[in-house]
């Protein structure tokens, strides 16, 4: 064999070596990208289930009777029952009789069009509306033992209807939240 044949074999073995291996090291590259991407969504995963068990540790070390107090200020659920019955119960201290209840949840993110719908909000909200007679010293206490309680309640609307001997008729509107 001459010189030349000897070169043009080691040539033709270079190029055919180098079609087969080539498109593989394409490959591989590609293969090495999602690997690292593969590794920093596990890395994520840890840094997420530490930090899951760091909040964990935190509430159970939290005492009962203060998560307690905790669900009242911000409860996972309206419990309207629960809630009317608070209310009840604070206007019964104050020697006052609630009647007509009635409740409408909000729906804050509702709009007419995509462009007039507000960002999701992590709470919901209702709007509970009672009605009751009593004197105007009798409502100014209950009114300052709900504004104490623990439970959120914005007043959106007091109105009051005159009646004979100093007694008043109240319809209060409030609005409550809890979370989702």
């Amino acid at each position: 064999m001459s010189g030349i044949s000897k070169l043009a074999y080691i040539i033709l073995a270079l190029a055919i070596g180098y079609a087969f291996i080539y498109p593989s090291v394409g490959n591989l590259s590609a293969l090495m990208d999602e690997k690292g991407k593969y590794e920093s969504s596990l890395e994520t995963v840890g840094n997420i289930e530490s930090k899951k068990k760091e909040l964990l540790t935190k509430l159970n070390s939290i005492p009962a009777d203060e998560r307690k107090d905790i669900e009242n200020v911000l409860p996972n659920s309206l419990g309207f029952v629960r809630l009317i019955s608070q209310i009840d119960a604070v206007a019964a201290s104050n020697g006052i009789s609630i009647d007509k209840i009635t409740s409408k949840e909000t729906n804050p993110s509702a709009g007419a069009s995509i462009e007039e719908a507000q960002p999701q909000n992590p709470y919901q909200s209702a709007i509970i509306s009672f009605s009751f007679d009593a004197s105007y010293d009798k409502f100014n206490v209950f009114m300052n033992s709900l504004e104490k309680s623990l439970r959120i309640l914005d007043i959106k609307s007091v109105k009051l209807e005159t009646k004979e001997n100093g007694i008043y008729s109240y319809n209060v509107e409030f609005e409550t939240y809890w979370l989702k």
